[in-house]
């Protein structure tokens, strides 16, 4: 009965770190990424964005997507590749106006996934 109860805990205390860490580890790369899609579209706002920039996002972006399945469902990364595809499409050819709508429905998205992952009262209920 000891032996139960002790394995009981101790994988009560690996759920319980595997959980903690998924957060930190989450709500850290959004955070990081988020920071990254501001500047690149202050940069987009002032006209002086490069293509070359959008390719250093998506460089990223895909660096860290790879980690980030373990962790998050493919349809909530999907949704961050087709809009950011489709802004670094518009920065290729020149497009400002319409990349800048797409950036800043993916610094939404960097915001919103790492809160529905956070543990809170409207997370659990």
């Amino acid at each position: 009965m000891i032996r139960t109860f002790i394995s009981m805990l101790i994988a009560l205390a690996v759920i319980v770190g595997l959980s903690t860490y998924e957060i930190f580890y989450v709500q850290n790369t959004f955070s990081d990424f988020h920071s990254i899609l501001q500047s690149l579209h202050q940069k987009t706002e002032d006209n002086k964005v490069t293509y070359e920039d959008g390719k250093a996002v998506t460089a990223y972006w895909e660096d860290k997507k790879h980690t980030l399945h373990v962790w998050l469902p493919h349809t909530s990364l999907q949704e961050i590749d087709y809009q950011l595809n489709e802004a670094v499409g518009y920065l290729y050819i020149g497009d400002y106006k319409n990349a800048i709508p797409k950036l800043e429905i993916l610094m939404t998205i960097s915001t919103t996934i790492p809160e529905s992952y956070t543990i809170g009262v409207g997370n659990i209920f």
